[in-house]
C-alpha cells in the first residue's frame, strides 16, 4: 500500500506523462512541417536561381549569336579608330572590342597615354650620375633623386624613382624609408605597366622587410587597369594557338580559353577584329544592372582559381548557381540576401516555438483542471463515506443506548430505584438523536439552497444565550461556559439559526478540546454589525486548515482530528448561516494557542434621513 503522499506524487507523475504526450506530438509534428517548408523555401530559391542563370545563359548566347553574325558581315578598314568605331557598334555589352595588328600585338582598346610631365630640373643629371661609375658620387646622386624627384620618368615614360628607392633599399647603399616606398607603391601602382608591376614585384621581396614589403605586395597585386587585364588574358588563354585553329564558314574563330572568351575574324592586310568576353566586361554589365537578372538575386564573377570551382557551392547557408563563361571565367548567382532563407527558418522556429508553447500550455492548463476535477470529485467521494461512516456512528451510539435501557426496562431487570436514571438517560440519548437528525437536516437544507433565514431584529445576546444554556444542560459535568455578551447588541437575525451556530461552534470546542475548558463565548459589536466569538484553549488549528475546514466534509489534517468522530459539517453549518445573514465565518488560531471562531453578522441599517 502506498501512503498518501506517495499516492498523490504517483498520480502527479502519471498526469505530467500524460499532459506531454499530445504536446511532444504538437513538437515533432511541427518540427516536420517546419524541416518541410524550409526545405520548399530552399528549393524555391534554388528553382529561382536556376531561371535566372538559364536567362542569363540564353541572354548571353543570343548576343553573341548575334554579334558575330554582325562581326562576318562588318566591313573594316583603315585607321584603327574606324575599325574601333565599327566594332562599338556591334560588339555585345558584356565584351570589350579587340584589334590586334598582324604581330598579335593589341591595337584597340588603345593603351592609355602616358602624361609625362616635365621632369624636375636637375632630376635628369641626377638620374645620371646615380648610374655613374665614381661610387661615392652615385651614392650621393641617389640620395639626392630619392629626395627631390619622385615622379621623374624617363624619356619612354618609365617611372624612375622606383627602380632606384629598390635597388639602393637592397644594396644598403643608401638609406631608405621603407615605408616611403610602401606608400609610393600604393599611390602610383595602377599606372605602372604590367612589365614594371612585374620587375618591382620581384625587387619589393628582396629590398623590403615587413609590413612595408606587405603593402607593398598589396598594391602591386591590386586590379589592372581592364586593359591591362584584357592584354594578359589573351596572352595566358593561348590566342595564337586558336587564331591558328580552322575558321569557321563565315571566316569567324571562337575560343573560350583560361578566364576569357571570344570571337575574333582575320582582314585582309593581316589584322584581327572582334571582341572578347572577359572578367572585367562582364563585371562591368551584370553591375550595371543591364543584364537579365532579378533584382533579387545578386551575381557575382569568378575568374582564375575561384572560377575553376567544379560545383555551386552555398553562400551563408542559402543555395547558389554557376553559369560557366570560360573554363575559368564563371558567374555566380546568389540571393541578394543570402540570411533570408535563415531568417525565414528562424521566423518558422519562434513562431514553432511560440505555437509549441501555447499548445503545451493549453494541453497542460486542460489537463491539470481535468486532474484537478478528477482529484476533487475523487476527494468529495471518499468525504461523502467519511461523513456516511461518521453519521452511521453517530446516529448509532444514541440508538444502541435508547435500545439497550428499553430492553432493560422491557425485561424488567432493574430495580425501581433505578427507573428515573434510566429514564433521564433515554431522555438524554433522545435529544441527542434528535439534535443529530435536525443538525443533518439543517444542513441538507443550507446545501439546497432550501434553508432561507426568517430575520427579525432581536437582541442577538438573547439567542446566543438560550445555546449556551441548552449546551450546559447535556454536558453538566463540564465548567460553566464564561459569557461576555453585550446586551445591546442588535440585528436582523433568524434566532433558531443563530442558536444552531453556536450550538455548532460549542459542540465543535467540546470535541476538539474537550480538557480545554472552561469555554468563552464573547458578543461585542463591531465593524458595523455584531461578532459572535466562541473561544477555547484546546490545540489550535494550523494556518493551511483554516479556510478548508468551513467546506462540507473538510476537517483538519492532523492526529487529533483522525482520533475523533465527526462527520464535517458543523463548521459548514456555521458558515451557512452566516452567509445567510449577509455576514461571514472565520477562526483565528494558532497551533496549541486555542482557537476563536466568530461568526459575524451585519448590524440593522439606519434609516435614510
Amino acid at each position: 500500500m502506498l501512503s498518501p503522499r506517495a499516492s498523490r506524487l504517483r498520480d502527479w507523475a502519471l498526469f505530467a506523462a500524460a499532459a506531454s504526450v499530445p504536446a511532444i506530438c504538437v513538437g515533432v509534428l511541427g518540427l516536420r512541417a517546419l524541416a518541410n517548408e524550409a526545405d520548399g523555401a530552399r528549393r524555391e530559391v534554388a528553382l529561382g536561381l536556376s531561371t535566372a542563370s538559364a536567362r542569363l545563359s540564353r541572354a548571353l548566347d543570343q548576343e553573341t549569336d548575334s554579334a558575330a553574325a554582325a562581326l562576318a558581315a562588318l566591313p573594316i578598314d583603315g585607321a584603327p579608330e574606324a575599325a574601333a568605331a565599327a566594332l562599338a557598334g556591334i560588339a555585345p555589352p558584356f565584351s570589350a572590342p579587340v584589334l590586334l595588328a598582324p604581330d598579335r600585338s593589341v591595337l584597340l582598346p588603345p593603351e592609355a597615354a602616358l602624361p609625362l610631365a616635365p621632369a624636375p630640373e636637375g632630376c635628369a643629371a641626377l638620374a645620371r650620375a646615380a648610374a655613374g661609375p665614381d661610387a661615392q658620387g652615385r651614392a650621393g646622386a641617389r640620395r639626392d633623386f630619392l629626395a627631390r624627384c619622385a615622379e621623374a620618368r624617363s624619356p619612354a615614360g618609365r617611372w624612375l624613382w622606383p627602380v632606384l628607392a629598390l635597388d639602393a633599399a637592397e644594396s644598403r647603399a643608401v638609406d631608405v624609408d621603407q615605408p616611403a616606398v610602401a606608400a609610393w607603391l600604393e599611390a602610383h601602382a595602377a599606372g605602372l605597366s604590367e612589365a614594371e608591376r612585374q620587375a618591382a614585384a620581384i625587387e619589393v621581396d628582396a629590398a623590403l622587410s615587413g609590413e612595408p614589403r606587405e603593402r607593398a605586395r598589396a598594391a602591386l597585386a591590386a586590379p589592372r587597369p581592364e586593359r591591362d587585364a584584357l592584354v594578359a588574358e589573351l596572352r595566358r588563354g593561348g590566342l595564337d594557338a586558336e587564331l591558328r585553329a580552322r575558321p569557321d564558314a563565315r571566316g569567324l574563330v571562337s575560343w573560350r580559353a583560361g578566364a576569357s572568351a571570344g570571337t575574333l575574324r582575320a582582314l585582309p592586310d593581316g589584322r584581327s577584329a572582334g571582341f572578347v568576353i572577359h572578367a572585367g566586361s562582364l563585371a562591368g554589365w551584370l553591375r550595371g544592372g543591364a543584364g537579365p537578372v532579378p533584382p533579387d538575386v545578386r551575381a557575382d564573377v569568378l575568374a582564375g582559381a575561384a572560377g575553376r570551382a567544379p560545383a555551386a557551392p552555398e553562400l551563408g547557408g542559402a543555395p547558389a548557381a554557376l553559369l560557366s563563361i570560360a573554363p575559368e571565367l564563371v558567374v555566380r548567382l546568389s540571393p541578394a540576401d543570402p540570411a533570408a532563407v535563415a531568417r525565414h527558418a528562424a521566423r518558422g522556429k519562434r513562431l514553432l516555438v511560440g505555437v509549441g508553447a501555447a499548445a503545451a500550455a493549453l494541453a497542460l492548463g486542460l489537463a491539470a483542471l481535468l486532474f484537478a476535477r478528477m482529484r476533487a470529485a475523487r476527494r468529495s467521494s471518499e468525504l461523502r463515506t467519511d461523513f456516511v461512516a461518521a453519521v452511521s456512528h453517530e446516529l448509532r451510539t444514541p440508538i444502541a443506548s435508547v435500545r439497550m435501557l428499553a430492553e432493560l426496562l422491557e425485561e424488567g431487570r432493574l430495580a425501581p430505584e433505578e427507573h428515573r436514571e434510566v429514564f433521564e438517560a433515554l431522555g438524554r440519548e433522545s435529544r441527542r438523536l434528535g439534535e443529530t437528525v435536525e443538525r443533518l437536516l439543517g444542513f441538507s437544507r443550507m446545501m439546497a439552497g432550501r434553508a432561507a433565514a426568517d430575520r427579525a431584529p432581536a437582541r442577538v445576546a438573547e439567542a446566543v444565550a438560550a445555546s449556551i444554556d441548552r449546551f450546559e444542560e447535556r454536558n453538566p459535568e463540564m465548567p460553566r461556559v464564561e459569557r461576555d455578551l453585550d446586551p445591546a447588541a442588535e440585528a436582523s437575525i433568524d434566532a433558531g439559526q443563530i442558536e444552531l451556530a453556536v450550538d455548532n461552534l460549542l459542540a465543535n470546542a467540546l470535541k476538539y478540546a474537550p480538557l480545554a475548558a472552561p469555554y468563552r463565548v464573547r458578543v461585542a459589536r463591531e465593524r458595523g454589525g455584531v461578532g459572535i466569538a466562541v473561544e477555547d484553549r484546546g490545540p489550535g488549528v494550523a494556518r493551511r486548515d483554516q479556510r478548508r475546514i468551513f467546506e462540507p466534509f473538510e476537517r483538519a489534517d492532523d492526529r487529533l482530528s483522525h482520533a475523533v468522530s465527526g462527520s464535517g459539517i458543523g463548521l459548514s453549518l456555521v458558515r451557512h448561516v452566516a452567509r445567510a445573514h449577509g455576514g461571514s465565518a472565520r477562526v483565528e488560531s494558532e497551533p496549541g494557542r486555542g482557537a476563536a471562531f466568530t461568526l459575524w453578522i451585519p448590524g440593522p441599517k439606519e434609516p435614510t434621513p
